[in-house]
């Protein structure tokens, strides 16, 4: 177990493999490193991989201040991560919030990127124009959060069911991590999540190789937003991966890693050109 202090918060991270270009992975909203199980076993053969749990995630340091899980803050977290691990240039993946913070690192340091992946995320995660009961299921949460507590808000079933590879193993798995999540970094990192400002106005400077991948099966929000970044982003490839819904990582490792793999092929040899 390796620990960083960032910023002054204990951040928890796992380097794997001791050959070929750095690659990076950032977890999601909720999520953990143990989101990318499925991928560091078939990259680490290969590349040099880092995974680690954002602040307030997982096995690292949760502050109690409710505004200290802006974007911004868990960008800068990871640049400052990089930088200490002498990780200087890297491919870069990031699911859902981390897809938010792959695209600020894409915007603020392109010259740290060899490639980018924006894995099931969007250019906006902004509720004023979300479904409004979309909105009343995110609010009800920070309210059982904040009077019963976690252990409440992982009992309360998703409103949707669960996408049809999605192992029952992986599904309690995440339930136990939730419960276990601080109602501080659980309310802060969501309302932070909803305030960023997005790339809507931005996406076009976006200069990296990139790939836009997402489970055909995802929320409306997620599917069109990957649409959207696509036709954004200069050259973007865009890859839905069937029968799937927000983490076809989890889903369908396979298909997944086979269209990270092809496109990570792609970028290095574009790169070496």
């Amino acid at each position: 177990m390796a620990f960083a202090s960032i910023d002054g918060v204990k951040l928890y991270y796992e380097q794997h493999g001791d050959s070929g270009d750095h690659l990076v992975f950032v977890h999601g909203y909720t999520g953990d490193t143990s989101d990318w199980l499925h991928q560091v076993a078939e990259f680490a053969t290969s590349f040099r991989v880092l995974v680690l749990d954002n602040r307030g995630h997982g096995k690292s340091e949760a502050p109690s201040d409710r505004a200290a899980y802006g974007v911004a803050r868990m960008t800068a977290d990871l640049t400052e991560l990089t930088d200490k691990l002498g990780v200087d240039r890297y491919h870069l993946v990031g699911h859902s919030m981390g897809g938010t913070i792959a695209q600020e690192v894409a915007l603020r340091s392109p010259e740290r990127l060899l490639s980018l992946t924006l894995h099931d995320t969007s250019y906006s995660f902004s509720t004023r124009n979300a479904h409004p009961a979309i909105t009343a299921w995110i609010g009800n949460r920070f309210r059982v959060a904040e009077t019963h507590g976690m252990r409440a808000v992982a009992d309360i079933k998703a409103p949707l069911p669960p996408p049809p590879h999605m192992p029952q193993e992986r599904l309690k798995g995440t339930i136990e991590r939730l419960a276990r999540m601080s109602v501080d970094a659980f309310i802060g990192a969501g309302n932070s999540l909803a305030a960023w400002e997005g790339t809507a106005d931005r996406a076009h400077a976006i200069a990296s190789p990139t790939l836009i991948v997402y489970g055909d099966q995802d929320a409306a929000p997620i599917t069109k937003g990957s649409a959207r970044l696509a036709d954004m982003i200069p050259n973007a490839q865009l890859r839905a991966i069937p029968e799937c819904g927000h983490s076809p990582n989890w889903e369908r490792p396979k298909l997944f890693n086979e269209a990270l793999g092809s496109f990570l092929r792609s970028a290095i040899s574009s790169n070496g050109a």
